[in-house]
């Protein structure tokens, strides 16, 4: 890895360089909802806003309504579906974000492997940033914190300048002709003290290890707990959409009105929605309330940290900000640790 910095001058030649390679997708206000952010398509560098946003960054390769083909009940029928190969920079990913993009990234090239999301992966360069924490971050809690994931080149603001570590060659292609610095060792050091006070900003936390967590979780003997959230949550699947991590989708035809031609389309799905475990002849594996509420805790620290080793949530507090109904997940995942120490 080497390190450089940039100054200001720099980073307007850096930013103009990714829109100079192709579409840039970053974090940028919406419009018509000033003080709210998204991850989207910019027009322009200026519109780049290194911020936390509702959505994921995930939206790049997993759009939230992606269509898959386009079908016409002709005689014969006809099948059109093409692939973008067009490359594209992502820009703003925080280390939380990071981890999220490279647990998708073992989610779905595991047999059976998934087709549209490594498509689109190895068509994105990826420029990483650090982030100061809310009250809703626990990232050092899931030890994401200083993830470095897929990055190409990753970003840390020190005063005016940046300091850039870049990760690929990738990232040295995006500094070719751009005006960089050997970094001196305060500077070096400043950006040391930015992840540190970074740590020391972090209010939210886990009361026990994700392998102590998830021993916890299987135990079982939790319903009390369960019970007691799923009376105040609505069932929105807020926390789903807005998780980094959550990879799960439904797949529907969509038919003209004339009923001659439509679309297969696929989207973002939530196991919190009433009808997610629904089958065919009308049963429902989870009908009941807490039984969603228990399995999102369950997929999230338990049955996919069992598969893969890792945790498929990455302390970004993004479904606690979001939430409908104020329900935090560290403040939940205490009580049930409390709960499960306990019995």
């Amino acid at each position: 890895m080497t390190q450089v910095t940039l100054t200001p001058d720099g980073m307007t030649e850096l930013a103009r360089r990714w829109f100079d390679y192709g579409p840039v997708m970053g974090p940028h206000e919406r419009h018509r909802q000033p003080g709210s952010s998204q991850f989207g398509w910019l027009e322009g560098p200026q519109e780049l806003e290194y911020v936390t946003t509702t959505l994921p960054p995930k939206k790049a390769f997993f759009p939230p309504r992606q269509v898959l083909f386009e079908f016409t009940l002709t005689d014969p029928p006809e099948i059109r579906g093409e692939w973008d190969d067009t490359p594209f920079t992502l820009v703003g990913v925080h280390p939380c974000d990071l981890v999220a993009i490279d647990a998708l990234d073992e989610a779905y090239t595991t047999e059976p492997a998934e087709a549209c999301w490594p498509a689109m992966r190895k068509r994105a360069r990826i420029v990483g940033v650090d982030c100061m924490p809310d009250e809703y971050c626990f990232c050092t809690s899931m030890g994401t914190d200083r993830a470095r994931h897929n990055a190409d080149l990753f970003l840390t603001k020190i005063g005016r300048m940046y300091l850039a570590e870049v990760l690929t060659e990738a990232g040295a292609e995006m500094l070719e002709g751009v005006p960089v610095e050997e970094p001196t060792e305060d500077e070096i050091a400043d950006a040391e003290q930015w992840r540190e006070d970074k740590r020391e900003r972090m209010t939210a936390k886990l009361d026990a290890s994700v392998e102590e967590f998830a021993d916890i979780l299987e135990r079982g003997g939790l319903r009390e707990v369960w019970e007691e959230i799923s009376q105040r949550c609505y069932s929105c699947g807020s926390c789903n959409t807005t998780c980094p991590a959550c990879f799960c989708f439904g797949i529907n035809d969509e038919f003209d009105i004339g009923l001659t031609a439509g679309r297969r389309v696929r989207s973002w799905d939530s196991c919190q929605l009433h009808d997610f475990a629904l089958v065919a002849g009308g049963h429902n594996f989870r009908r009941m309330r807490w039984q969603r509420v228990k399995h999102r805790w369950h997929r999230k620290f338990l049955y996919l940290y069992r598969r893969f080793g890792r945790a498929y949530c990455t302390g970004c507090g993004r479904c606690s900000r979001s939430c409908t109904a104020d329900i935090n997940i560290t403040d939940v995942s205490n009580q049930l640790i409390a709960h499960g120490r306990k019995s």
